[in-house]
């Protein structure tokens, strides 16, 4: 019997480890990891809106969205306003670069030409794009803007050539 209790006993603190440990990993990734990385691009001259712990900035992002559709003004064709309303507005807010939330995950959103043929040309293996929202992929499809990797190299290889200067000109 006495063998039973120090064998539950043992069991009963692994447990109460695993699950600290598991705890103390989920705060960190929710809290420390976040605040770190937001920290880190604000020291770049990066801002944003601040991070919300688990939900991060869903909630703002999806208030955007119910405002943009509950406008019923048709005629603006401000494109951008209505598909992605948060780019818009923190974009006027924080500038062409700034620093955003899907939870825990961070985006950073730029506008600045030169850094996106970075992005795009350059270093397009090192940047992973975000998935569409829903009514962006309603915008463009599968088409360009959402391939990645090999498929966005080949694509781009094409593309550079209908586009030659030289083509062009003849045109």
């Amino acid at each position: 019997m006495n063998h039973l209790l120090l064998l539950l006993d043992t069991i009963l603190v692994l447990v109460l480890v695993l699950a600290l440990f598991y705890l103390i990993k989920t705060l960190h990734s929710i809290f420390y990891v976040p605040y770190k990385i937001q920290r880190h691009f604000r020291n770049q001259g990066i801002s944003g809106p601040t991070y919300r712990p688990i939900f991060g900035n869903s909630s703002e992002i999806k208030r955007f969205h119910a405002e943009t559709k509950s406008d019923r003004n048709q005629f603006d064709h401000d494109i951008l306003k209505r598909v992605a309303p948060f780019y818009h507005i923190w974009s006027y807010m924080y500038g062409k670069t700034f620093l955003y939330w899907f939870g825990s995950t961070p985006q950073l959103a730029i506008s600045d030409p030169e850094m996106i043929k970075e992005v795009l040309v350059t270093k397009s293996r090192e940047y992973v794009r975000v998935p569409y929202n829903p009514q962006s992929k309603l915008l463009f499809g599968q088409g360009l803007p959402g391939l990645q990797g090999d498929q966005w190299n080949f694509h781009r290889r094409i593309i550079n050539l209908a586009f030659n200067t030289e083509i062009l000109k003849v045109r």
